[in-house]
């Protein structure tokens, strides 16, 4: 993005320019560069500007729409998890009449273990609202995922500044004073002289070339007309690196979700609407909606505890147990299932329309008797949510036929790919879809709103299954050099305080690919949060400085990660990449309550709230917290 000197001295270059003898254009190759170093500068002034009032408006338009919003999405929210936990329920009614036909049920101290893990998962949900599990608590993003605070922009320093440090600088080095002879005494005394004469004329172009030489172990010499022109060009083209930067960041600002719509209130408005109130009454038809739906799925209760009821009583009279004084005598094992009302993750507040609903119950009755008609409305739903392209490894037909073969050789007569899109139901299509800006065409859901009934369905376990499927099909053909397996698996191997990705080899978890993605996602990196949620890929979170990081793998590894493993991974990732002097030593992992600082080989799984602590080095926590931000930042800034 440019040399970071050509932002320092923009206002010194503004001051020198200011005071150079004007001369006709064209006429001079020298006064025409600095012209163009003059347009360059003004320019990055501009789109400094612009940049910084478009982000504190989105950020105040964000802030606002938030707090107008906060009571109806909240209410929609709770609608949408009474929906979930009456599914909940219903799913346990009908493990639970399975588990009464095949044999007998679990005993009551399983049973008391398992109602333990639902209130924790209960509690987790409640105090974790994200369902994405996001490493970053302090709540900064905007309701829509966009960031509108965009990396600060360049300071540009006063021009007497860069004047005045540049002349320090040389005279340190060129003062007749530090002459070792008469001969050494006078060089030195004449070049001081010219570092005089043009810093008392503000002549920063001359200045810069004698210290860049200088630096360079060269003699100052005299600046030509060539040198001067080749300097103030090279500055020219740095500053107009910076201006395009910051237009370009400027127009993924003007492009967010946030910033349509903020345009959409603005419109509204000019129109004699007002977006808040609309969008409260369609969150409150929204809740309506929800709110019905889980009316319907509480009808269908009665008929799962039904099945429940016949299944206890073709076995009452089995099941029997010793009481206090030695009799047998028969019990009830609903008493001893432990089944309570599991509470399920929160669901995405993305709006679901009625037909929305309908879809999500369709596919979670579908999902056990023919679950390619469910990977045929999840592998839509993916590739919309992919954005702009699909992912790699089905960007053509043959491909994408190729991983549906895949896919259908573990369900018995599921169809070619061929035959399942000749024979497509109502909720999807064959068609074209804007997909921000780009046209992608292909096999998508018959109408948007359709998405938010996929999403509600992947919380079913049995639709869950089939989506960890069809997204671990999607990773790209790579061959693992340790175990050969394929094909390879996106995750993001950390976040929270910087974001980096990589392609893991789905059998033995080995690195294939590791790689910085700039700009807005799409493809299979898009669909990173869906792996997490589905499970597909595991996270393990810890806290640096009261600053959550995430680092992403594979579940197997999840479970066998010791703190030494977690340790490694944290200076592969931050301490490495980013030339901080620290020892991976002098790092420890330590858990919460009794468990404390972890030993290397202390299986970081059930430590609880895990805590990154810098112990020598000469540093703490929160000094190797802003280091590691302002090393991060700097590759975002010219």
């Amino acid at each position: 993005m440019g040399d970071a000197r050509d932002g320092r001295g923009a206002l010194a270059v503004q001051g020198a320019l200011a005071r150079a003898p004007g001369k006709a254009p064209g006429a001079d190759p020298v006064r025409d560069a600095e012209a163009r170093l003059r347009a360059a500068l003004e320019d990055v002034t501009a789109e400094d500007a612009a940049l910084e009032a478009l982000s504190a408006e989105l950020d105040a338009f964000a802030r606002s729409y938030e707090r107008a919003l906060r009571d109806a999405f909240e209410d929609l929210a709770a609608a949408e998890r009474l929906a979930r936990r009456i599914q909940a329920l219903e799913d346990g009614l009908a493990r639970l009449a399975k588990e009464l036909l095949e044999g007998d049920p679990p005993p009551a101290s399983a049973a008391r273990r398992r109602k333990v893990r639902v209130r924790r998962r209960s509690a987790a949900s409640r105090a974790d609202p994200d369902p994405d599990g996001d490493p970053d608590p302090d709540g900064d993003a905007d309701p829509d995922g966009d960031a509108p605070s965009p990396d600060e922009p360049p300071e540009l320093e006063p021009a007497h500044l860069v004047l005045k440090r540049l002349y320090r600088r040389l005279a340190r080095v060129l003062h007749p004073d530090l002459a070792r002879d008469e001969a050494e005494r006078q060089r030195l005394g004449d070049l001081m002289a010219r570092v005089n004469a043009s810093y008392a004329k503000g002549d920063l172009t001359a200045l810069e070339v004698m210290a860049e030489r200088v630096g360079a172990g060269e003699p100052p010499g005299e600046l030509s007309d060539a040198e001067r022109l080749g300097h103030l060009e090279r500055r020219a083209a740095g500053l107009e690196r910076i201006a395009a930067s910051l237009a370009r960041e400027r127009a993924r600002l003007e492009a967010s979700d946030t910033a349509r719509l903020h345009g959409e209130a603005r419109r509204r408005a000019a129109e004699g609407g007002d977006l808040v109130d609309e969008t409260r009454a369609e969150l409150g038809e929204e809740t309506a909606a929800a709110y019905g739906d889980a009316l319907a799925r509480l009808g269908r209760l009665e008929k799962a505890a039904r099945e429940v009821q016949r299944a206890r009583e073709r076995i009452m009279t089995k099941l029997t147990r010793r009481g206090p004084t030695g009799a047998r005598r028969a019990f009830d094992p609903l008493a001893e299932s432990g089944l309570v009302r599991a509470g399920a993750a929160r669901l995405d507040q993305r709006r679901a329309s009625a037909d929305a609903r309908a879809l999500a119950r369709k596919l979670e009755e579908t999902a056990a008797a023919a679950p390619w008609e469910v990977a045929l409305a999840v592998l839509a739903f993916f590739l919309e949510e992919a954005g702009a392209r699909p992912p790699e490894a089905i960007a053509d037909p043959a491909s994408l036929a190729a991983r549906w073969e895949r896919l259908r050789a573990g369900w018995p007569g599921a169809p070619d790919l061929a035959r399942a899109l000749a024979r497509l139901p109502r909720h999807l299509a064959l068609g074209a879809r804007d997909a921000g800006g780009a046209v992608a065409a292909g096999l998508q859901l018959a109408a948007p709103d359709l998405g938010a009934g996929v999403r509600i369905a992947l919380a079913h376990e049995a639709v869950a299954a089939v989506g960890r499927e069809v997204l671990a099909a999607l990773g790209p053909d790579v061959s693992c050099a340790a175990c050969g397996a394929g094909p390879g698996r996106h995750l993001l191997r950390t976040r929270g305080l910087d974001e980096r990705h990589g392609l893991a080899c789905a059998g033995c978890g080995a690195i294939q690919r590791s790689y910085w993605r700039y700009g807005e996602v799409d493809g299979l990196e898009a669909l990173a949060p869906h792996a997490l949620r589905l499970g597909l890929v595991a996270e393990v979170s810890a806290e640096l400085a009261g600053t959550a990081v995430g680092f992403g793998m594979l579940p197997a590894e999840r479970a066998a990660l010791t703190a030494a493993g977690l340790r490694r991974r944290f200076a592969e990732l931050y301490l490495t990449p980013y030339e901080v002097e620290l020892a991976p030593a002098a790092i420890e992992i330590a858990g919460e309550g009794e468990a404390g600082t972890l030993g290397p080989g202390a299986r970081v799984a059930g430590a609880g709230r895990l805590r990154l602590v810098v112990d020598g080095g000469g540093t703490t926590a929160e000094t190797l917290l802003e280091l590691l931000r302002e090393r991060i930042e700097r590759r975002f800034r010219p």
